[in-house]
């Protein structure tokens, strides 16, 4: 099942749509502007697949935007 959240950069404080498949990062986009922050974008942004190992490993560096949870 695929479900996407946005998470914010910890350190940068960038914010970035990521995409799942079963609680795995499968891929994501950011960083992302301020208009583009809305849930009904989420399924439809390019999500790249080269970043989400990355993601998916370093999870503890982000957190989950409180404002625009899914």
């Amino acid at each position: 099942m695929k479900t996407y959240e946005y998470w914010r950069e910890r350190e940068t404080g960038q914010i970035w749509a990521v995409e799942f498949v079963d609680g795995i990062v499968v891929g994501c986009c950011g960083p992302l502007d301020c208009d583009e922050l809305e849930q009904r974008f989420l399924p439809t942004l390019d999500y790249s697949v080269e970043r989400a190992a990355w993601v998916e490993a370093h999870r503890e560096a982000f957190d989950l935007c409180p404002t625009l949870l899914a």
